[in-house]
């Protein structure tokens, strides 16, 4: 009869930051690295991944494709959509859904939304104009907020941009939003072409006469009161916009800003604005004109619409990498932790890091050269139903299995409901849920030869020479009251148990 036991974590280089914990991955997903303080939030960071510069063509091509990794750096979902590029992946708690954009092949742009089981229940298209795939968010009244790309011709004779004489047949490129219903009817609709001029744009970016990119749109958010927020990459500034009459309520930054800024120097490039529960606005600057060194980083602004100041109240770079061209994001936690995705990040930098209260870093992703996320989310309210790997005793060996499931990606690469225990190291496996596949826990095997016990009955109970980890074998400092932990004493020995105060 075979018989099913739990394993027993040992501490596993649980006091070091900095050491590379490599985390199983499926063939058809990047391999990362992620490090550690030791000491993790529960939750979920939330992305979608993509090589640029890399065709399909190309036989060691990957396709991009939303994820979710836990607190801890493991894969707990993830989906293959097939498309040339996966964007803005977030969970929408309030709602128990999930959403991201897709370009598909031949450019057929599309915003998806999934269910709390992440099968896809909506297909999300603009009306009359193209998608722009910066931005997709959930207002507040359960509408719909589309990013929109106008196209319009301007005669821009009169004006010079970077040196370069405006055209009479410009192609102007705006951005803009589509508010649509649950039924699919437009409620209201914003171009940035009819309330911004060209000439707020900055000789930095460029002029293109066929496709002049003036404001480059990158996010949107609905503000405390209703009204919109956008970014406005290339004219360094934020707009709030009336949601019923389109009128520019104010603009923080750029050339027109309405605040006086008190700021060391004003943010530019910047991506991510979000209105934080604080009161405080937030934004990602990449700092593409600031003072050199030019030094990417969180920030976030208190607004005086009295006397018109803005004054900047926090900002974080990291203490090693300075500077990230293009994309990004940074959100700050209701716990008031960070979470900032690094953007245009190449080796030595993290893709992505999770700070604490303190300014501390408690996590970091690490992701080879020309992987990018454009942002990267933390969510603590997420749960989700992964399955556990079990290991059995057969009589003539170990097996480690999974329940039952359509299909099986292991990642040793096997693909079978069980399989043998050969090796020391980590397991996992991922089954079908939803439109992807799930992610089990994590299961170390320290020695494949007793892969399955431990010697807990020589445990001795007042021996207080002993550390606290987590099931993942990581330091814990400060255990929380009714969780379950490993207690390892110095002798080898080990308890599983359940942490009272």
């Amino acid at each position: 009869m075979k018989n099913a036991l739990t394993l027993l974590l040992v501490c596993i280089g649980c006091t070091a930051f900095g050491q590379n914990h490599n985390r199983p991955a499926p063939f058809e997903t990047f391999p990362y690295e992620f490090q550690t303080a030791g000491n993790s939030v529960p939750g979920y960071f939330i992305s979608a991944m993509f090589k640029i510069n890399v065709l399909p063509s190309d036989p060691n091509y990957i396709s991009p494709y939303p994820v979710i990794y836990d607190e801890n750096g493991y894969i707990a979902w993830y989906a293959k959509p097939s498309v040339r590029n996966a964007s803005d992946f977030k969970y929408l708690p309030e709602a128990n859904l999930f959403s991201y954009g897709t370009v598909e092949q031949g450019q057929d742009r599309k915003f998806i939304v999934l269910d709390g089981n992440l099968n896809r229940i909506d297909t999300l298209n603009t009306i009359g104009h193209a998608e722009d795939m910066h931005d997709f968010q959930r207002a507040a009244n359960g509408n719909w907020l589309l990013s929109v790309r106008f196209m319009d011709t301007m005669d821009l004779s009169a004006y010079t941009f970077d040196g370069v004489q405006g055209s009479a047949q410009t192609i102007i490129r705006g951005y803009g939003v589509q508010e649509i219903d649950p039924n699919g009817n437009l409620i209201f609709e914003w171009n940035s072409n009819d309330h911004m001029h060209p000439t707020e744009t900055y000789d930095f970016y460029g002029y293109n006469a066929n496709d002049f990119d003036y404001c480059h749109g990158n996010a949107i958010a609905e503000d405390d009161d209703g009204h919109l927020l956008f970014s406005m990459r290339h004219t360094n500034s934020i707009i709030k916009v009336h949601r019923t009459t389109g009128d520019i309520i104010w603009r923080l930054g750029g050339q027109l800003s309405d605040f006086t800024i008190n700021s060391v120097w004003p943010f530019s490039a910047q991506h991510d604005i979000r209105r934080n529960s604080n009161g405080n606005y937030s934004l990602y600057n990449n700092d593409n004109m600031g003072l050199v060194p030019t030094w990417s980083r969180g920030m976030e602004y208190e607004l005086d619409t009295i006397n018109w100041t803005a004054s900047q109240v926090y900002e974080y770079g990291h203490p090693d990498i300075n500077y990230h061209r293009s994309m990004g994001s940074y959100r700050h936690l209701p716990n008031d932790y960070k979470v900032l995705g690094w953007g245009y990040s190449f080796r030595p930098a993290p893709t992505a890091s999770l700070i604490d209260d303190q300014d501390d870093i408690l996590s970091e992703f690490f992701f080879d050269d020309s992987i990018m996320v454009y942002r990267m989310l933390f969510d603590m309210d997420l749960d989700l139903p992964r399955p556990e790997i079990t290991c059995v005793d057969t009589g003539n060996g170990y097996e480690l299995t999974v329940s039952s499931a359509s299909n099986y990606q292991w990642s040793t690469g096997e693909t079978t409901q069980s399989i043998p225990v050969t090796t020391a190291g980590t397991y996992q496996v991922w089954i079908p849920f939803g439109e992807g596949f799930i992610g089990s826990l994590p299961f170390e095997v320290i020695n494949p030869n007793m892969p399955c016990t431990a010697s807990i009955s020589e445990i001795q109970l007042d021996d207080q020479n002993f550390q606290w980890c987590n099931m993942l074998g990581q330091k814990v400092e400060y255990p929380e009251a009714g969780r379950l932990y490993l207690k390892v004493y110095k002798s080898g020995l080990i308890e599983k148990v359940i942490f009272q105060e």
